[in-house]
């Protein structure tokens, strides 16, 4: 394949594709985005498009495929959200007027960062950060486009905090130096969810140092050109609807890491089962978007500063104390839009008619409940929020009720709103009517009542006879014939087409003006960004305390007290999540007290008993109260901690080869180089992934460091009953149990945490509800009296025992047996049950 022989469109098309080798290009033609060669294949292969062939001056037909233009935001969703870089390629010139090759251009590359068009999920963000890097630090600035938030992070020079902080914030793309280092950037690119962009050095434009304050480090100054640069170049144009960055304060906030989150569930729940909730989601009544997104920052980032704290709290007693009040607020709420993202639109230019119609729906309740905030009077800050009420006056008075989804149907502003635009739709309207008349006159002048006038894109205006009546048709009518169908001809007149012109003129300019007031009407909306952001921040922390006080009272949660003394007094605490799933059974409370002596609890007793539960229970109720929430409990004294350290359940990385040991110590390493006196600790079961010896030696050491050095409250889980000694020589240590019931060899669990050590770990037991063959019980049973009975001085040499092999038929009959749900089952449903269970019987036979 020569290039020279090449279409002139195929060599404009691949020269632009040289331009973007890491985009799939989206090539305009027509009505149609196509795609050739290479993208092809891929877009075929991931969008499910049939892979056709297109003629480009060559022998062999260069592979194509492609989706119509006004289809394409769901297609490139779909692309971005699996990480691939899309660029759109528009037609630039007028096919109709353009002589030669029609002009195209890149208008906009869209990548997973800065994907706005319509919001994968209106309830969650889309981060992306700029990278920068200094001798000693790191700073990850982020970037929200659709809503124009920044706020950066700097931390250590280490690519595993880098990486721990970019999976906090999920973010789906990162740009980073071109100079950076190359073991940095595999690793980067590694990061399955993340799109790595390259940048190069840029110095920061005049226009967006006001973003930055006076004594942002030069790190941030740095990234925040680069990312600028990037948005400039992807998006053609500058971005002016950032607000001012902010700092991620790690010294105002409760420090949660990425691990942590994890395995409390606060944002996602990790559990396999289909009614699994996070805390996010458990908790989130709020009715708009941006309220929930809120929320979500309010529990990843809770509270150290007490005042602040007692300020959530008194807000939401108010809203509980107030019923007229909350009704009032949540009937107004319900008609609140996307603010924040509805004037980020509108400041970037790709707003719709529809989107403003929300902005005027989202203002007309903002005044109201701005004003019933008020009432509120721990917020002062609401009787400030300015609720743009004037620019709700003025689009209210611009567009109609009911504006068209595209500005290209017209018909968005009200008659009245501009003298112009009204007498083009005049001479449109007139020139309809004008229409009617002249086919009113021909009918009459011809004699042919079936004569009508029509219209096509083709041909404009005309006159259609049947053929039955074309002798009828004289020369001096003026007919000039123009088209020839199967029963019909299509005429034109010179009155006709004077009359075309002036409609059809008419309804270009009418449709160039409608844009013309489009586009006006989104400056002036953009002048006020920044009172429009205001006003947005507070609906939405309105929206979440509302929440906040549906949730309490649902729930019947109290508000915590806290107090600067070391000491926890948490009375009938529950998990806020599996309290609500157990309708059918009551959830078991518990009591969390720690005087300000006891550092460390030591928790004894079997699996499944409730000690995970109650851990996590405790850290959870720990984060609602910071972040300003009532909680789940009867009463509740706290201090405030300044990090939650977490190591429960088992688990391992298999791309990086670390094993479930060495990320427990990894785990474990971090919260015992950074855990503060004021710090929480869970710790499940350290050292149950290494030798029974090595375990214990390593679980002792830790909790005699974290006693002597750093005195957190610790929360530590362990089935080595030899450590619930270290409560007789260490007085920083109290033992609790899962309180257990055995009667004639069977177990209930209480799911209670009292006082003292457990005696024993159940295992068997354990084993025996998971319905484990009979004879591998029996042999276990009988192993641990024997091990029970050993001197510890003498080694011991197990006898050899051979078991009666499993019978994999009687294995299949004993699950199905205790499969069954005999209440449930219809008498027919039972009958083949049986029949059922008689085969797998004769099989064993």
């Amino acid at each position: 394949m020569k290039e020279k022989k090449l279409s002139p469109m195929m060599e404009h098309y691949i020269k632009v594709k040289e331009e973007n080798p890491d985009k799939i290009l989206f090539y305009r033609v027509g009505d149609f985005y196509e795609m050739f060669m290479d993208d092809a294949r891929l877009a075929s292969q991931e969008l499910d498009l049939v892979l056709t062939g297109k003629s480009a001056g060559v022998e062999e037909k260069i592979p194509m495929c492609g989706i119509p233009y006004h289809a394409a935001n769901s297609y490139i969703q779909r692309l971005v959200k699996k990480g691939y870089k899309v660029a759109i390629c528009e037609q630039l010139s007028d096919p109709a007027t353009s002589k030669g090759l029609v002009e195209r251009g890149i208008i906009k590359v869209i990548t997973p960062g800065t994907y706005m068009d319509e919001v994968m999920d209106a309830k969650s963000n889309n981060y992306m950060a700029s990278i920068s890097i200094s001798s000693w630090n790191v700073c990850a600035l982020f970037c929200e486009l659709s809503t124009g938030e920044l706020k950066y992070q700097i931390l250590d020079r280490s690519l595993i905090s880098l990486e721990k902080a970019l999976l906090t914030m999920d973010t789906s793309e990162i740009v980073v130096p071109v100079t950076l280092d190359k073991r940095w950037l595999a690793a980067l690119e590694e990061m399955d969810t993340i799109t790595v962009s390259l940048q190069k050095k840029e110095n920061l434009e005049n226009e967006d140092v006001k973003l930055l304050h006076e004594n942002d480090p030069e790190i941030v100054k740095n990234a925040l050109a680069q990312l600028m640069a990037y948005l400039k170049e992807t998006q053609k144009q500058h971005i002016d609807h950032f607000m001012p960055v902010t700092s991620m304060d790690a010294q105002s906030t409760l420090v949660l890491d990425y691990e942590t989150k994890n395995h409390l569930d606060l944002i996602t729940s990790h559990s396999s089962s289909t009614k699994s909730e996070s805390l996010w989601t458990f908790m989130d009544r709020c009715q708009s978007a941006m309220g929930s997104r809120t929320l979500k920052q309010w529990i990843e980032m809770p509270l150290i500063n007490a005042p602040k704290i007692e300020k959530r709290q008194r807000a939401i007693l108010t809203l509980k104390n107030d019923f007229i009040l909350r009704e009032n607020l949540k009937e107004h709420l319900a008609y609140i839009y996307d603010m924040e993202r509805l004037a980020s639109r509108m400041a970037y230019g790709n707003a719709s008619p529809r989107d403003v119609l929300q902005l005027v729906t989202t203002l007309e309740h903002a005044k109201p409940i701005l004003e019933l905030a008020q009432k509120i009077e721990s917020y002062p800050e609401f009787k400030e929020t300015p609720d743009c009420h004037s620019l709700y006056i003025e689009i209210q008075n611009a567009i109609v009720e009911n504006p068209p989804l595209t500005l290209k149907e017209g018909g968005v502003f009200k008659e009245g709103y501009n003298v112009q635009l009204d007498e083009l739709r005049n001479i449109s309207s007139k020139g309809k009517n004008t229409i009617l008349e002249i086919e009113n006159k021909e009918k009459e002048r011809t004699g042919i009542k079936s004569l009508k006038i029509g219209y096509n894109r083709v041909f404009g205006y005309y006159i259609e006879v049947r053929n039955g009546y074309l002798n009828d048709i004289k020369e001096e009518y003026g007919y000039y014939p123009k088209q020839t169908l199967a029963n019909a001809t299509r005429f034109v007149t010179s009155e006709l087409k004077e009359k075309e012109d002036q409609i059809v003129h008419a309804q270009e300019e009418k449709n160039r003006l409608e844009q013309e007031l489009f586009t006006k009407l989104l400056l002036r909306i953009k002048e006020d960004l920044f009172d429009l952001h205001s006003c947005a921040k507070a609906l939405a922390s309105i929206d979440v305390l509302v929440s906040l006080t549906q949730l309490a009272i649902d729930k019947g949660y109290v508000c915590p007290v806290f107090h600067p003394e070391m000491s926890v007094k948490v009375i009938e605490g529950k998990h806020p999540i599996l309290e609500d799933r157990m309708k059918k059974k009551k959830f078991v409370s518990n009591n969390w007290i720690m005087d300000e002596n006891n550092s460390i609890e030591l928790i004894t007793g079997p699996n499944m008993g409730g000690k995970s539960t109650y851990m996590r229970q405790n850290a959870l109720i720990v984060i609602m109260a910071q972040m300003g929430s009532f909680v789940p409990c009867k009463s509740c004294e706290l201090p405030i901690f300044d990090r939650i350290f977490t190591r429960i359940g088992a688990s391992d990385d298999i791309l990086t080869g670390k094993s479930t040991f060495m990320v427990e110590m990894m785990e474990a390493n971090v919260a015992l180089r950074y855990a503060t006196k004021h710090s929480l600790i869970l710790f499940d079961e350290i050292g149950r992934g290494t030798a029974t010896y090595d375990g214990m030696a390593l679980a002792q050491a830790m909790l005699e460091y974290i006693e002597e050095v750093i005195q957190a409250k610790t929360l530590f889980s362990t089935h080595y009953h030899e450590l619930t000694e270290m409560e007789n020589t260490h007085a920083r240590v109290k033992n609790v149990h899962v309180d257990v019931k055995e009667k004639k060899g069977e177990i209930e669990f209480r799911y209670r945490m009292i006082e003292g050590k457990a005696d024993k770990s159940y295992g068997i037991h354990v084993a025996k509800l998971a319905h484990l063959p009979k004879v591998v019980l029996e042999r276990a049973t009988q192993l641990l009296k024997d091990y029970e009975n050993i001197d510890n001085t003498s080694s011991y040499q197990p006898s050899l025992f051979v078991m009666d092999p499993i019978q994999p038929e009687k294995s299949k009959l004993m699950d199905r047996l205790h499969e069954l749900d005999i209440d449930s089952m219809s008498p027919r449903e039972a009958m083949e049950c049986l029949y059922e269970l008689k085969q797998l019987a004769d099989e064993i036979e």
